[in-house]
């Protein structure tokens, strides 16, 4: 129904714009080049703008382009919505939910709720990007996804938080570890010992330099990387700890795999989670109930976490 809604230029240019050339969103549409390159030729000349710079490699969308890329995703999910409202006037659960979070939540809450769904509500279809922070902020606003999760989520004007809560940073390590016997530690007492860490161009990361650069001066991480998951398993070989989160290991934790060692330091302002939606836009019953599994099951997983064993 959406590819019917949606103008099909917008949907060209959207294509172009996400893979980069005619050529490329020709293969992934199904749709001849000749076709796409007259569309987005036709826009231009209405607009009296160029929308995409031509490169040597491929296409890159102009300031025009990109205002015009953010209308088409509004566009396709308003379109994608209507059809979930209308399948709910119809008495059918059905429709499609698109939820921004993070990767830090991918082997935890939202594998959950992939599970729950499945389960109980197979009709529902999850669409779900992983992205930073700033970027889920920008798309909830922008309208292009319905509900956000995500740490230290920017706040804009029509922002409504559904729910929030502080978490905590800590030392995590496994369980044969030296320091996992201690029931809280400090940087000074992980001082010493081998860390592995965020890529330092994540939040979580950039947070902890800039307030404890020192720290990582003196411990620079054996092994850094954008991949939360291979670091929790090198976590799990024993030898090495990290300066993180609870949120980030939660799983771990409630399985007994890993040990969280709450910081002591003064001066960590504790991040937040939160789950938001867009306040101007009716939330669908599909996205409301998506929203609502997020927020039960992870102050469930939190509260699990934090019971003493």
């Amino acid at each position: 129904m959406s590819f019917h809604l949606v103008p099909r230029p917008l949907l060209y240019l959207e294509a172009v714009a996400e893979h980069g050339s005619i050529q490329a969103a020709s293969r992934a549409l199904g749709i001849a080049a000749s076709a796409i390159d007259r569309h987005i030729k036709s826009l231009e000349d209405a607009n009296r703008a160029p929308l995409f710079e031509r490169l040597p490699r491929g296409m890159r969308p102009t300031a025009a382009g990109e205002a015009m890329v953010v209308m088409a995703r509004r566009w396709r999910s308003d379109a994608e919505r209507l059809e979930t409202d209308l399948q709910e006037m119809r008495g059918q659960e059905r429709g499609s939910v698109r939820l921004a979070a993070m990767d830090s939540l991918s082997n935890g809450v939202l594998a959950d709720l992939h599970r729950w769904l499945r389960e109980e509500h197979p009709h529902i279809r999850l669409n779900l990007d992983i992205m930073a922070p700033s970027d889920a902020a920008r798309e909830l606003d922008e309208g292009t996804v319905e509900v956000a999760m995500a740490f230290n989520l920017p706040r804009l004007r029509h922002q409504h938080i559904l729910w929030t809560d502080k978490l905590r940073f800590g030392c995590i390590v496994a369980p044969d570890h030296p320091l996992a016997a201690e029931a809280e530690t400090s940087l000074a007492k992980v001082n010493g010992h081998a860390l592995v860490s965020q890529s330092a161009l994540l939040p979580t990361r950039q947070y902890l330099d800039a307030r404890y650069a020192w720290f990582f001066a003196e411990n620079a991480p054996v092994l850094a990387s954008n991949s939360l998951q291979l670091v929790k398993s090198v976590l799990r070989q024993g030898d090495v700890a990290m300066i993180t989160s609870e949120l980030d290991v939660l799983p771990e934790l409630i399985r007994g795999e890993l040990v969280f060692l709450p910081l002591k330091d003064k001066g960590l302002v504790p991040p937040s989670i939160s789950v938001a939606i867009d306040a101007r836009r009716p939330l669908s019953r599909a996205a409301r109930m998506v929203a609502e599994f997020l927020v039960e099951r992870t102050q469930a997983q939190l509260a699990e976490a934090r019971t003493p064993q």
